[in-house]
């Protein structure tokens, strides 16, 4: 019994063990060698299509329209408009030449600024508004001049509401000659001296009319000599040299020529707290310490105590002329006293001793 026992625990032992599967075989292939088909290769070569160019931006799924082989001829380009305000046919050429906004870079040869061309040209998509022709544009030009001067010309064209600016150029292209032409030029003169800085300057002489631009950085200004006669006269005061007098107390002696008894008394005790006025209103100032740069209550505006005239006239002269308009630059002002007065004054002490030494 014993051993029928072992054989039976033995089977049980081997009926538990897992009998490994075989390996599968490899499967076949159908490739081919490179050099088993050379031949084949050879005999049969493969030819490749040209790719066609696909139209740039548009649907590559949709199919090419066949070209047309009668094509329809296109209608030539017009060679004559109709002016919209003299209702006038003419050539393209006397007409402002369309350019499109892709070739706005090339602003040198327009005709007109690039925003006026969609108000006088003809544009191409809006066929129904004619264009205007450069003689209307002229008198227009022209007819402007006369109602509102020669410094509206350079605002607007003929559409309304217009405020694109126009050159000088765009506006001498334009212009008519003759007549208008020299009402132009006087009228751009009389604009140049109104804005130029600083303001020319007209010989006060009776006999002489001369202009010139005076230096404010000349020796002496604002004492200027007229280049035709040699007359002397001040620069900012409009007047003849004032020998002797600052422009502030040239100013101040004529307010005080107007002036009462009882006010010149008190300018006479403003002058004892060493008073001074102000050179754009003439208002009397005392200082009660601080640098010298002022501000004066009356006008409201900032000046230099160093260059301002004294209560009185005369009664203490300033360190330093006023010169308005100085440019920023100019620190050193120079002597209060004009040089060719200096040197009048020289020759007249020399003979003043000489005399007392005879």
């Amino acid at each position: 019994m014993a051993r029928t026992t072992d054989i039976l625990r033995s089977k049980g032992r081997s009926s538990s063990h897992i009998t490994p599967r075989p390996l599968a075989q490899p499967t076949s292939s159908t490739r081919v060698l490179r050099s088993h088909t050379a031949q084949a290769a050879a005999a049969h070569p493969i030819t490749t299509r040209k790719p066609k160019k696909r139209r740039k931006g548009g649907d590559p799924w949709t199919q090419k329209r066949k070209p047309n082989p009668n094509p329809r001829p296109r209608a030539p380009p017009r060679d004559h408009f109709t002016c919209r305000i003299c209702i006038e046919e003419q050539t393209t050429d006397q007409f402002v030449r369309w350019v499109p906004p892709k070739r706005a870079r090339f602003r040198g040869s327009m005709d007109v600024p690039f925003a006026c061309i969609a108000h006088l040209a003809r544009n191409p998509s809006k066929r129904k508004i004619d264009p205007v022709c450069k003689t209307c544009i002229s008198n227009a030009m022209s007819a402007r001049l006369d109602t509102l001067g020669a410094r509206k010309l350079f605002t607007g064209c003929l559409e309304s509401g217009c405020e694109i600016p126009w050159s000088h150029n765009f506006v001498m292209r334009y212009m008519p000659d003759g007549a208008p032409l020299e009402k132009f030029n006087m009228e751009m003169l009389d604009v140049w001296k109104e804005d130029a800085e600083p303001k020319p300057v007209t010989c006060l002489s009776k006999t002489c009319d001369a202009i010139g631009l005076p230096d404010h950085t000349a020796a002496g200004y604002p004492q200027v000599a007229c280049n035709e006669c040699s007359f002397r006269s001040c620069a900012q005061c409009r007047v003849p040299w004032h020998k002797d007098l600052t422009c502030a107390e040239y100013a101040a002696k004529h307010v005080d020529e107007k002036m009462s008894n009882t006010e010149k008394d008190t300018l006479k005790l403003m002058q004892s707290k060493d008073g001074k006025r102000c050179p754009n209103c003439q208002l009397v100032i005392e200082k009660d310490g601080g640098c010298d740069s002022m501000f004066c209550v009356g006008c409201h505006k900032y000046f230099n105590w160093a260059s301002a005239a004294s209560a009185i006239a005369g009664a203490k002269k300033p360190e330093a002329p006023y010169i308005m308009n100085m440019p920023y630059y100019w620190h050193d002002a120079g002597p209060v006293t004009c040089e060719v007065d200096a040197l009048g004054n020289t020759v007249a002490e020399q003979a003043q001793t000489v005399a007392a030494a005879s």
